[in-house]
């Protein structure tokens, strides 16, 4: 049966004018309730016209990002990049905290419509391709989410850096310092950004004859592993001259300990991490490590919602790469002699 306007007043508790105004972009109704009202509408069937949707410059805009937070400087770091790119374009970015399962962020997603949010931004590592499915199945029309999660098979539209290049870059820059024997503390086997970065570490290793891998250990992202890692190494048959550590958690905890124990870093063993955070600038030595720039990512996430929220239309999958660069500092330095 065809929905009227009653039947959406009715659904939403509005009276029939407002329902009325706000379907056709008029009258003076707050965003909140405008939102409420389009996306009931859509999930009751009623077709609405994509320029009454449309984000306008003068409208006042509250996004969430959707995190599954850990005790780490990442998600700081991850936060403030998005909230100093939100400050100028008159939005509005809120922090929500999800377990990686699907009940608990089809429930918050549901929750964010009814107060009004209008679009979200996914950062859960931990969720599988299978799990993104039936998540973009339960989303509303009308209310667009973009991942910045790196998966092999991306389902949501999704915004992320190219781990895999700022891995080759460690590789070549350890390679022009004239190290051939490498190290790499790899993360967790379960998240493919973890898997992007060995892969773009080993694949520049492999295509020089010159240079191999010859010692690696499997890490978990905290500082905890690093330290594992570093006991794991001293009992090393063969010994790297430079470790790749694929986050700067593990780099920073495994250069500590091997200055605890007398190694001189670089001269006995260089080290490199990957983000880039505070931790890597301001420990001793300081460490290289690939630069992965928040406000960027925020930027082109924001982006993305923009144009999702002015041209309505479903997830394609679409994957957008963000480059990456190498902060060089003492913890990998030339030592030519």
């Amino acid at each position: 049966m065809k929905v009227n306007l009653k039947d959406i007043a009715r659904a939403t508790g509005f009276s029939l004018s407002t329902v009325s105004l706000a379907l056709r972009g008029k009258g003076r109704i707050s965003e909140q309730n405008r939102s409420k009202i389009l996306v009931r509408a859509s999930e009751m069937g009623y077709k609405c016209s994509p320029k009454k949707k449309s984000a306008s410059k003068n409208r006042h805009l509250y996004f969430a990002l959707i995190m599954q937070l850990e005790k780490s400087e990442f998600y700081p770091a991850f936060y403030k990049g998005f909230t100093d790119a939100a400050h100028n374009k008159n939005i509005e970015i809120s922090l929500f905290n999800v377990f990686g399962n699907n009940e608990r962020v089809e429930a918050l997603i549901k929750n964010l419509i009814d107060i009004g949010y209008s679009a979200a931004v996914l950062f859960i590592p931990s969720l599988k391709q299978k799990q993104y499915q039936l998540l973009q199945n339960s989303i509303p029309e009308g209310f667009p989410v973009i991942s910045c999660s790196n998966i092999n098979n991306p389902v949501l539209d999704t915004v992320t850096f190219d781990a895999y290049s700022g891995a080759y870059l460690v590789a070549k820059h350890f390679y022009s310092q004239k190290f051939r024997r490498f190290g790499i503390i790899e993360g967790p086997q379960n998240k493919p950004e973890a898997l992007f970065r060995t892969n773009g570490f080993t694949d520049f290793t492999k295509q020089r004859s010159d240079s191999k891998i010859v010692w690696s250990y499997i890490g978990d992202y905290t500082r905890y592993s690093g330290v594992c890692a570093f006991d794991n190494f001293e009992n090393a048959t063969e010994k790297p001259e430079a470790i790749f550590a694929v986050n700067d958690a593990m780099a920073v905890s495994f250069l500590d300990k091997a200055r605890s124990k007398g190694w001189i870093i670089p001269e006995d063993l260089a080290i490199a991490g990957y983000d880039n955070l505070p931790m890597s600038e301001y420990n001793f030595p300081n460490i290289s490590s690939v630069k992965t720039d928040f406000e960027a990512l925020g930027e082109n996430a924001i982006a993305a919602l923009l144009d999702r929220l002015n041209r309505p239309r479903p997830s394609q999958g679409m994957t957008s790469l963000l480059p990456v660069s190498l902060e060089v500092r003492e913890s990998s330095k030339i030592r030519f002699k």
